[in-house]
């Protein structure tokens, strides 16, 4: 298992547009890690948190992955190690989510820190290489592919809002 901590001094990364949405949807994840362990901290019960968290790999973290997957070798070699970190670490994430019991606290703890580790992963290791090897076509196709809005419905429970 290869879920990146991260020990050096965070500085700001300045992604290249046509990265940029998958950014986007990573400050997204983040907020996810947020709302878990704001629930968690305040004692709201594990069935709401865990009903969320599958709502958002459907309408969400699915989707995101999948583009990944399938975008990013058009700039990047498929058993690039970084590359194949990322797989690795989407399938932990999958099924940490897949298996996340209603009841549990320490499931959604671990989906948290997987997610957070595997965001700061992609976006300081992974990203940074794909633009390194990435000619200018290569990321324009990349950023093409990433144009595409899902429908999702709206998450009526705001449990981190009420704590």
């Amino acid at each position: 298992m290869y879920l990146y901590t991260m020990a050096d001094k965070i500085t700001p990364i300045k992604r290249s547009k046509e990265l940029a949405p998958l950014s986007h949807d990573h400050h997204e994840g983040l907020m996810l890690v947020w709302k878990i362990r704001k629930g968690l901290k305040h004692g709201v019960a594990t069935e709401r948190i865990v009903a969320y968290c599958r709502w958002y790999w459907q309408y969400h973290l699915a989707g995101h992955f999948q583009r990944e997957e399938e975008l990013l070798p058009l700039a990047m070699p498929s058993n690039h190690p970084l590359f194949c970190q990322m797989m690795e670490e989407h399938d932990i994430i999958k099924r940490r989510v897949k298996s996340l019991p209603d009841d549990a606290v320490q499931p959604l703890e671990l989906l948290a820190q997987s997610l957070n580790d595997h965001i700061r992963f992609e976006e300081r290791k992974l990203f940074n290489e794909v633009e390194k090897l990435g000619t200018p076509e290569q990321l324009q196709k990349i950023a093409e592919g990433l144009n595409k809005e899902d429908a999702c419905p709206d998450w009526q429970d705001k449990f981190w809002a009420t704590t």
